[in-house]
């Protein structure tokens, strides 16, 4: 199929192909037309994805909203465990890049990758966030869409042999599509892809990311309707004087976003440090303390979508709720987002981000209605205090203005919007505050405030240092046998396999010593019956500072790399000297 499509697009540039010319007259045109594919492909996959979610949550919860998730069912605290256990287990097994947030790997796929994803990436990345977030995980489900539409891009740039920088392009069409079918907001989408994803303003990047969002956007209405993401009456600013209450909401939700930040990132370390734990279960755990918590404040269960809008709406006054039980609901969805995300759950960080920034900007604006009782709707402050966080944790503001605009298609309440972000991300930049994004990929080697870190160790992958041609040895050798092949080769282990060729385990030196201190009889005394079972493994696509963790955690100086989805089939061994060898001049990275 491949050698196909590359014929294609070979005879799409010959001028005498008069037939194909009609169609792909030039380079150009073709992207084009796949920027058209790629943004179909992904309103389908936002529609498909969007059901998947509806089918998990109707399964486990007959009827009702997140409101009333439990309706007195105690067995459903235990439901977004099973899904966190579920998800857990297919990221595990089938492709562990669909771990995380969405974004931050969507960009570090174009920045270390050139936007290469493997095709699995759309189901796993699709079925995980649905078992998450359909049983009451507290996550949103546009992160993974990003995700989900930049693996359908790349995938399909990769069917047709595109080069990388256009790989890269359409990888960033793709989530620009996944973004405008699911929110409803392709200016927003397109202005994301370039603004986060990309970083590239020219006109034919532009135009691609354009086209896509267009597609994905109609083929999204004439899927689900033409429905607004987040239906709102229309606000806007009554008295000039509201702007001075608008600058002091962005200095407050300026340090609130923070830390939300850090709540995040701090949990998701604290995951990680845990050393005791298979990775599938800690988001099993992590969603049996969600289950817990939404047991006595249910509302903080799922993306949060209806309780957003209750606020939003004029028919479902806020007020009513009370200031306690706002910030109650601001600081339940910041832990219960950390956990179902930092255990790794996976899900989305934008909508519980307009989550938080509508029940703060709620809670800011009842306490302000009670100062000042003639000034604008709660549910304007609601709207700003979304724009707010979400600006913040994205560190994308431009974004956030022109969603929010989207969101309310009135132009009205742009104006107080604008005003605040500007406010809010001066306060950022004043603390220190890069965005959440940012954070994710500074620990992954890529700096988006000021380019690459050039650490070999951050920025290099298994595959591209690992020793290929691996001398192995046999579970049924005998450990007499083992010495000699060590004393003629400068070798001081070997990966060990069974009679089927499986990868098994791994024999060093020291196990040999070992035999010798336990008085083994080394002619009699098979390798399979020393050698170290319980071994670390590495996949191709595993930057070395995975590598070099892994080693330090089990004091090992080689590990062994396996296909991700056969770890029984092995491809590569990884020694402390190939780590090294990635800091020498000479070293050149392989494409």
């Amino acid at each position: 199929m491949r050698l196909w499509t590359k014929r294609l697009l070979l005879l799409s540039r010959k001028k005498s192909f008069s037939f194909l010319n009609l169609v792909t007259l030039s380079e150009e045109r073709t992207l084009m037309v796949l920027a058209v594919v790629v943004g179909l492909s992904s309103g389908v996959s936002a529609f498909v994805f969007k059901h998947m979610i509806d089918g998990v949550y109707h399964f486990c919860c007959e009827t009702g909203t997140s409101t009333d998730i439990f309706s007195g069912h105690w067995y459903r605290v235990f439901l977004p465990a099973i899904g966190g256990l579920l998800g857990g287990l297919l990221i595990y097994y089938f492709a562990r890049e669909a771990k995380g947030h969405g974004v931050p790997e969507a960009i570090f796929s174009l920045r270390r990758r050139g936007g290469r994803g493997r095709p699995r990436v759309v189901f796993v990345k699709s079925v995980a966030s649905a078992f998450t977030i359909g049983t009451g995980g507290s996550a949103g489900t546009e992160g993974p869409i990003i995700q989900i539409g930049a693996a359908v891009g790349s995938s399909i740039g990769q069917l047709f042999n595109v080069t990388p920088a256009y790989l890269k392009t359409l990888a960033a069409a793709g989530a620009a599509g996944g973004m405008a079918a699911v929110f409803n907001a392709p200016i927003a989408a397109v202005i994301f892809a370039m603004e986060v994803l990309l970083r590239d303003f020219t006109t034919q990047a532009f135009s691609m990311v354009v086209f896509s969002s267009v597609i994905a956007s109609v083929t999204s209405h004439v899927l689900l309707g033409n429905n607004t993401f987040l239906p709102t009456p229309s606000f806007g600013i009554q008295h000039p004087a509201e702007l001075g209450l608008y600058f002091l909401m962005g200095l407050i939700l300026a340090p609130l976003s923070t830390l939300f930040i850090k709540i995040l990132m701090r949990t998701e370390e604290f995951f990680d440090e845990i050393k005791g734990i298979p990775d599938p279960i800690k988001p099993m755990i992590g969603g049996l303390c969600v289950g817990l918590i939404g047991l006595f404040v249910p509302r903080i269960l799922g993306a949060g979508y209806f309780e957003v809008t209750d606020v939003l709406s004029p028919d479902k006054d806020p007020l009513t709720w009370g200031v306690g039980f706002l910030a109650i609901l601001v600081f339940g969805k910041m832990i219960a987002t950390s956990i179902s995300l930092g255990s790794g759950g996976s899900g989305g960080i934008l909508m519980p981000s307009l989550f938080i920034g509508a029940m703060m900007g709620s809670l800011f604006g009842t306490l302000a209605h009670g100062i000042f009782p003639n000034i604008a709707p709660t549910g304007a402050y609601a709207l700003v205090g979304m724009g707010l966080v979400f600006s913040a944790v994205a560190s994308a503001p431009v974004t956030a203005i022109v969603m929010m605009f989207e969101i309310t298609q009135d132009y009205r309440i742009v104006l107080p919007l604008m005003f605040a972000v500007t406010v809010s991300m001066l306060m950022c930049r004043q603390m220190g505050e890069v965005g959440l994004y940012a954070r994710v990929l500074l620990k992954r080697g890529v700096n988006l405030a000021g380019g690459d870190v050039h650490d070999p160790v951050m920025t290099v992958s298994a595959k591209e240092v690992m020793v290929k041609n691996v001398e192995i040895v046999w579970e049924n050798m005998s450990v007499e046998k083992l010495t000699q092949i060590i004393d003629q080769s400068h070798h001081t282990g070997f990966p060990v396999v069974n009679a089927q060729g499986e990868l098994t385990g791994m024999v060093t030196y020291v196990e040999i010593h070992k035999a010798y201190q336990d008085h083994l009889d080394l002619k009699t005394t098979l390798i399979g019956q020393i050698m170290r079972k319980n071994m670390p493994l590495s996949f191709l696509d595993d930057v070395l500072v995975d590598v070099v963790r892994l080693m330090q955690e089990h004091k090992t100086d080689r590990i062994s790399v396996v296909e991700s989805d056969n770890p029984k089939r092995l491809v590569g061994l990884i020694t402390r000297a190939n780590i090294m060898a990635a800091y020498q001049p000479s070293f050149k990275r392989s494409e």
